[in-house]
């Protein structure tokens, strides 16, 4: 069914999606007993929001507030996945780890036909995160732990203050802050449209337009965003570049380049190798920082970055992955033809999040920081799932009018 809520409002239907989970017992005691905390701040936090509190906020049926819970409270099967429609709104973290709490309320995880997908918009979302682009660093290291650094910065052989980890990781709206304050003069935006796609866009699009900033674009079109760009840099797309792209489930594939860019477009890799052999980047060695000639040399560098990670690709080659379906990751000696099923059992996710071995799992509400991957969120910390404050940003008609 389809609940076309009001803009804004995710977070208050997902609030009164978990209050009938509850108040109709569609939940998994053993499950949560054994795998999450605080499920008790869940439940008051969720408590205000009834059917009718959700149908005044988000502008649907209470009647199909209760349906729509009922379907996924009493389906054997549940899988979920979660879109730009929640990450390009109004509290989209609280919102999506909603949809992760569900599925804890449940137990719907680690089983065939059972789990979340917090899947992106963009084709190359799923790799950036493993890669590092997300404000983690690559391979799933965590910037709060000394050795991940460590081992980053010799692996690279730079300095060890190169490795951003003085603080949480600055997501984009904190970098439009900067700008729009003045610490930040130069802004490079590659492969996205912020001019369209941002929350708040009035205030967006001003700080675009200051004077103070020294914007470059790097993108297919002249997007909305380029129209704002001093410099426009024109990059090649899919089939005009070569490389491997990561899909949801984990598994890696390779895109060979069938054509060549038009006019005056170079592949994103290219610009950044050229840019960094403009700017004489080196290691602590004097060596080039990236001596790469291409797409294959590079991904020979993230075979060393990600082995013993858990994406770890070091038994994935290019040549393996051409001419097959993709290679799902981690693929070593242990695992010469990949993993399928990454968790067979909520048991065995448990055991590998306390052992430290493995990713924690997807639903977790308690990291503001995680990667996400075919149903596993790679998150900070580890351990049982719990609870955030932010899950509860709103308040129903009834409690606070707004």
């Amino acid at each position: 069914m389809h609940l076309a809520v009001c803009p804004g409002t995710n977070q208050a239907l997902m609030n009164g999606l978990i209050r009938e989970l509850f108040m109709n017992g569609w939940i998994d005691e053993a499950y949560i007993a054994a795998h999450t905390i605080g499920v008790d701040r869940l439940r008051s936090g969720v408590e205000p929001w009834t059917p009718e509190a959700v149908a005044e906020t988000c502008g649907v049926s209470a009647d199909d507030v209760r349906e729509a819970a009922r379907i996924f409270g009493t389906s054997a099967r549940v899988l979920s996945t979660v879109l730009q429609g929640f990450y390009q709104s109004a509290q989209a973290t609280a919102a999506s780890c909603q949809v992760n709490n569900m599925h804890l309320l449940r137990g719907k995880l680690g089983a065939p036909g059972s789990g979340v997908l917090q899947m992106n918009g963009q084709p190359t979302a799923q790799n950036n995160r493993e890669c590092g682009a997300d404000g983690d660093l690559p391979g799933f290291r965590n910037w709060e732990n000394s050795e991940h650094v460590r081992e980053l910065a010799t692996l690279w052989d730079v300095d060890i203050s190169v490795i951003p980890h003085k603080g949480p990781p600055t997501h984009a709206m904190q970098i439009f802050r900067s700008v729009e304050q003045g610490s930040i003069e130069f802004l490079w935006i590659s492969a996205t449209n912020p001019a369209v796609s941002m929350p708040k866009l009035e205030r967006i699009r001003a700080i675009l337009a200051q004077e103070n900033v020294f914007l470059v674009v790097q993108d297919l079109y002249l997007t909305e965003t380029a129209l704002y760009a001093v410099v426009v840099l024109p990059a090649a797309g899919w089939g005009e570049k070569a490389g491997t792209f990561t899909n949801a489930d984990r598994t890696v594939h390779l895109s060979d380049k069938a054509v060549e860019p038009p006019g005056e477009a170079r592949s994103d890799l290219d610009i950044f190798l050229d840019y960094s052999a403009r700017m004489n980047f080196r290691t602590n060695s004097g060596a080039p920082l990236l001596d790469w000639a291409g797409p294959e040399d590079g991904f020979r560098a993230w075979q060393d970055c990600s082995r013993g990670r858990p994406c770890d690709c070091t038994g994935i080659t290019y040549e393996r992955l051409r001419g097959g379906s993709g290679i799902p990751w981690p693929c070593n000696d242990e695992h010469p033809d990949g993993t399928v099923r990454l968790f067979k059992s909520a048991a065995v996710r448990m055991e590998k999040i306390a052992d430290g071995t493995g990713p924690s799992p997807a639903p977790t509400t308690a990291a503001s920081r995680s990667a996400d991957f075919g149903g596993v969120s790679v998150t900070v910390g580890g351990g049982d799932a719990e609870v955030n404050e932010s899950m509860f940003p709103m308040k129903p008609p009834a409690v606070a009018p707004e």
